[in-house]
Parts: C-alpha cells; sequence; structure tokens
C-alpha cells in the first residue's frame, strides 16, 4: 500500500482469488534439520536487474526505482496487493468523501475530502499536512521539473485547500470528473521543509501552475527555475542525507551497481497500525537491493544462498531449481499470476516500419508458442493485445496473431519488399535509395531468456527475407533509446499494477515526446476515444471504449504481442508471511516475519 502510484500503468477493478497462487518445493514447510548460513538474519536481500536510476517518486522513471522507493515513501491511498483496484488508506484516516460540485468556481468538477492520520509525522517530528500534499502537487505542476511521464496524471488537480483549522484535513478540486480521481488524488507525499527549505514553491498557488499562460512564463521565473534545478539534481535523487519520506525504512547505503540499503527506523509512527490496519507490517531490519544484472551471476548468488528472493526466474531454471532437494529445503517457489506482459516494439516512424504490412507481417514471423514452451517452458499463456487477460477490460474479442510465414511472406511482397538481388535478404526504395529489409533488434543486456528470444525471432525473419540484427544493450541506454525514438525494434515487457488502465501515458500521442509512446502509435480519432473515456465514470461504457481502443492499437500493430508469464520466484523459508501477491513485484519484502525456528 506503500506503492506509489505510477504513472504510466493502471489496471481495472476485479479480484484474482487465492487458487491462482500456485506453490511448490516445501508448501512452507520450516525444517528445524537444515543447515542455512541466512537462519536467524532479519535481512531481506533482493534481487534486482539494474540500478533504480532515482529514488526521487517525483522524476524516477524504472521500475527498479519504484520497487526500492515503496517502503521509504508514503501515499495518501494504497491498493491492495492481494487484489486489483481495491483502494485502501495509507496516510488518510479513511477513503475520502467524493461529491460533484455543481456551482462556484470549481464547477463540473468533484471535491475531495481527506484527513491525515494523526500519528503520521516526518522524519523530523513535525507532522504531515495537507500543506505537504499542496506542496507535492506544486512540484508536479513545476514546468521545470523533470517529470514528463508524471505530470499527466495530476493535470486533473484544480486546487488545494487546507483547512486552516486543522492541517490534518484538506479539500482536493479536480477540474473534471476524471475516472481515477479519487485514487490519483492519493499521491505520495514530500515533505516540504526537506525538498523546498528556502519555501520557493510557496510563492506560487496551484490555480496559477494550472494556467498556461503563466507556466509558460514560469519556465523562465527564477524562483522555479532554482527550485526545479536542485530538485532535479543528484541530492533528492541519490544521497541519502537527500532522500526522505515517511515510510517505514531509511536509506542506510547506495553503493552504484552493487545494492541498496534500507534501514528500518527505530521508531515508526506507522507501528501504531500494526495489526490493525493492512499495509502497516515492517518486520525485516533490513531491505538490501542487491544488484545483479547478469542473469547467470544471479543464480550462482541464489544457489549460494546470498539471496532471498529471486523473482523472474526463467521458465527452464524455475522447474530445476524447485526439484533440487537441497535448494527446496531453504526456499519456496512460486508461480502466481502477473500483470505485466512481454511484446516487442517497433518504431512506426521509421521508414521500414511505417506500413503496417511489414509490422503485422513481423507479427506473423513470431512464433509465440515456440517461444512460451522452449523459453518459459509453458509458464505463460498469449496475448491478443495491450492489456492484461487476467483484466476485465480486456477484450475478449482479440485473437492471438497466428504464426503464418507464407501470409507473413504474402503481405512483404504486397507492401513491396522483394528480393530483387538475390541475396536472401528483401528491398525496396525509399526515398530514392535501394535499401535492405535489415532491422535492428535492441535486447537487455545480461538475459538468456531475451537472448534466445530474439535469435528464435532472427532465424524465422531470415527464411522470409527479413535481416534481424541483435543489439545487446544496459538496461538504461535502452531506455534512453526508446524515449528519444532512436530505435527500430526491441523486445520489452511492461509492467503491471492492479487498477485500471490510464491509456494516456502509453497511446496518446501527447505522450510520443516525454511519455511512453515509444512507437508513435495514434492520431485524432484514438487520442479522441482515451481523452472521453479518462472522464466516464459509468464504468460499464467506459470498459466498451477500453475494449474499442484496444481494438484500434491491435489493428495498427505497433507492438508485436506476445506472452504473459506466471512470476516464477522465490522466497527464503526463514520468513513467514511471505506469500506471493497479484500486484508487481509479486512480493511485499516488508511484511516478512522471520521465524526463529528455522535451521535451529
Amino acid at each position: 500500500m506503500r506503492k506509489q502510484i505510477l504513472k504510466h500503468l493502471a489496471f481495472a477493478a476485479i479480484v484474482i482469488s487465492a487458487a491462482s497462487l500456485v506453490s511448490c518445493g516445501g508448501n512452507g514447510q520450516k525444517s528445524t534439520k537444515v543447515k542455512s548460513t541466512r537462519a536467524g538474519i532479519n535481512e531481506v536481500i533482493i534481487h534486482i536487474n539494474s540500478n533504480p536510476d532515482k529514488l526521487n517518486p517525483v522524476t524516477m522513471t524504472n521500475s527498479y526505482s519504484q520497487q526500492v522507493s515503496n517502503d521509504i515513501f508514503m501515499s495518501v491511498l494504497g491498493l491492495d496487493n492481494d487484489s486489483i483496484g481495491a483502494i485502501i488508506p495509507a496516510l488518510a484516516v479513511a477513503r475520502p468523501t467524493v461529491t460533484e460540485v455543481t456551482d462556484g468556481e470549481y464547477k463540473g468538477g468533484l471535491k475531495i475530502d481527506y484527513e491525515l492520520k494523526p500519528e503520521a509525522v516526518w522524519d523530523n517530528g513535525t507532522p504531515v499536512t495537507g500543506d505537504d500534499v499542496a506542496f507535492t502537487v506544486k512540484v508536479y505542476k513545476n514546468p521545470k521539473v523533470d517529470c514528463e511521464q508524471g505530470r499527466p496524471y495530476y493535470e486533473f488537480i484544480k486546487d488545494v485547500v487546507v483547512d486552516p483549522t486543522n492541517k490534518k484535513k484538506y479539500s482536493i478540486y479536480t477540474k473534471d470528473k476524471y475516472f481515477l480521481s479519487e485514487l490519483q488524488s492519493g499521491i505520495t507525499v514530500l515533505p516540504a521543509y526537506n525538498y523546498d527549505p528556502d519555501g520557493l514553491m510557496a510563492k506560487f498557488t496551484i490555480k496559477d501552475l494550472n494556467d498556461p499562460n503563466k507556466v509558460k512564463a514560469f519556465k523562465s521565473n527564477p524562483d522555479i527555475v532554482k527550485f526545479a534545478d536542485k530538485f532535479n539534481g543528484e541530492y533528492f535523487a541519490r544521497d541519502p542525507k537527500g532522500i526522505c519520506g515517511c515510510g517505514p525504512y531509511a536509506v542506510e547505503k547506495w553503493e552504484a551497481n552493487q545494492r541498496v540499503v534500507l534501514k528500518r527506523k527505530a521508531n515508526w509512527w506507522g507501528d501504531a497500525y500494526k495489526g490493525k490496519q493492512k499495509g502497516f507490517e515492517a518486520n525485516p531490519t533490513r531491505l538490501i537491493y542487491e544488484i545483479i544484472p547478469d542473469y547467470n551471476a544471479s543464480l550462482s548468488a541464489l544457489k549460494g544462498e546470498k539471496l532471498d528472493v529471486h523473482s523472474a526466474l526463467q521458465g527452464k531454471d524455475y522447474i530445476e531449481l524447485s526439484k533440487d532437494g537441497k535448494l527446496s529445503e531453504k526456499y519456496n517457489f512460486y508461480k502466481p499470476k502477473d500483470l505485466s506482459y512481454n511484446y516487442m516494439p517497433m518504431n512506426m516512424n521509421n521508414p521500414k516500419l511505417n506500413d503496417v504490412r511489414v509490422r503485422r507481417a513481423l507479427a506473423m514471423l513470431t512464433d509465440v508458442d515456440q517461444i512460451i514452451d522452449k523459453i518459459t517452458m509453458g509458464l505463460a499463456v498469449k496475448i491478443a493485445g495491450p492489456v492484461s487477460p487476467y483484466k476485465d477490460i480486456c477484450n475478449p474479442n482479440l485473437k492471438p496473431t497466428p504464426y503464418d510465414p507464407k501470409k507473413a511472406e504474402a503481405l512483404l511482397s504486397e507492401a513491396g519488399w522483394e528480393d530483387t538481388d538475390g541475396d536472401g535478404v528483401r528491398d525496396k526504395v525509399l526515398n530514392g535509395v535501394r535499401t535492405k529489409l535489415e532491422i535492428n533488434l535492441m535486447i537487455p543486456a545480461g538475459s538468456p531468456a531475451y537472448e534466445k528470444m530474439a535469435l528464435l525471432f532472427q532465424e524465422s525473419c531470415k527464411k522470409a527475407g527479413v535481416a534481424i540484427n541483435i543489439q545487446v544493450k544496459e538496461f538504461t541506454v535502452m531506455s534512453d533509446e526508446l524515449q528519444h525514438h532512436n530505435f527500430e525494434m526491441s523486445s520489452l515487457g511492461w509492467g503491471g499494477v492492479n487498477y485500471e488502465d490510464d491509456p494516456v501515458q502509453l497511446w496518446h500521442t501527447k505522450s510520443y515526446n516525454g511519455g511512453s509512446n515509444y512507437c508513435g502509435f495514434g492520431d485524432a480519432k484514438s487520442d479522441a476515444l482515451i481523452d472521453k473515456l479518462r472522464y466516464e465514470l459509468d464504468k460499464e461504457k467506459r470498459k466498451q471504449m477500453q475494449m474499442e481502443l484496444q481494438q484500434m492499437i491491435v489493428d495498427a500493430q505497433p507492438y508485436v504481442f506476445m506472452y504473459s508469464r506466471l512470476n516464477r520466484m522465490c522466497i527464503h523459508k526463514r520468513f513467514d508471511n511471505a506469500e506471493p501477491k497479484i500486484a508487481r513485484p509479486g512480493f511485499v519484502a516488508s511484511e516478512f516475519r522471520l521465524n526463529k525456528e528455522f535451521g535451529q
């Protein structure tokens, strides 16, 4: 529940039953005869593939930053990690009262009334108040702050009015009836005293920061610029002294490319709610995020009992390790459903890929069944579009693209790509130059699964006269290339959170620069549909719009949609209360309770 409301993903309200969480390898039984080097140690070592880019919840952009930040910062509202769409109070005393505004300056929007928990305080002992909420909203609306991915999700906030007689109470007024108004208004809160000690943002009102004409002028305002320069900098992004939230953990140290260590606060205010409200368990003394980009090295660390949690095991390894008697004595193995999916994005503005027939041909040259069988060992399901099959807004009429090399070749020929010189690679005149159908495919370094998938795809394409050049790059480099549209194809996975998708960040044309619309999908029609569904409060009507949008996306084929895998993971048996979750990343390490009898 301390998870920040993510900036670019959302999900629908359905509940995944406990029956979907499948475990093997010990069934949670604690053996008293196991010899373990980790017995009795109340610290959780968690494997992650890459460095967090930042630990600033406003400016961070990758999932590892999100994962590490979950227990440093707190939001006003959270989500139940065991279900989809279930909102629960975090900093708030209860879920807010939401009413429509029918007159006055806020007419046409919503009034969302909050009260914060009286015990909630910052690390310096001062209370968390509505003023901190208002400050955080101003940060997102500061035009010089590096939060292009997150800013659109707070455009709906028109004002924050704090009760002058009780700063724990405040009201958020919205511009309109955005369907995620309640959830998104439950913002992750920053302490103004730490992030703006000079009170620079106090000189501006939220109303001013919503005025396009004033915002244009603010871009050169010295106070706006001064605040943003420091806020965007290293001190608040990576320096433990500058990273400050009201969650149960603080950054003890960050060793770049090695680990991030979070230490449990001695007297955390949230302990008053332990056992009384979901989400306030904070049991381990430390959470250690071990950064191991190379997958094989991470397996060695697991086998050497140097990790307590390893998620996203490859299918073959998951099966073999879970059958390893010595390892399964120490670890429980789980394979819960995962809301993420794997796909290959294509740059629709690239001359070689701007014809939908070429993009569809590449999808038909992707043998997803073979990939699932050989790489995930069957621990995945095919997908047909851009929404997890486990969500109720997923369009049931969409069917996965079939593997059909003959049809793919016909589409390529129809699009004018023929092998005119007999070298085995199709070619075509583009902008007056005869061009080979050679496509660069970026994949992340250190992942044998992505490498195997790329090789299978490369071989299939070769038979059809398409040359695939595999480019292995570090994840941070890949992210930069994608954001600047400096790619042709890539292979990635979208992570998922457990509430309904707001498609603006991925699919609106305004998200092409600064958002996550890497492919360049969209036109006036799709934008209009996105804009309309975002302000439709009737869930059933909105569901139909979501499905219509999915059809438009599939028709344009910006991605090769592949599969949604089960989250193959293992957790050390010395911890109780460590069952897997439907919400990413599949576990909540702060809830783990040490079983002192294990290994004794």
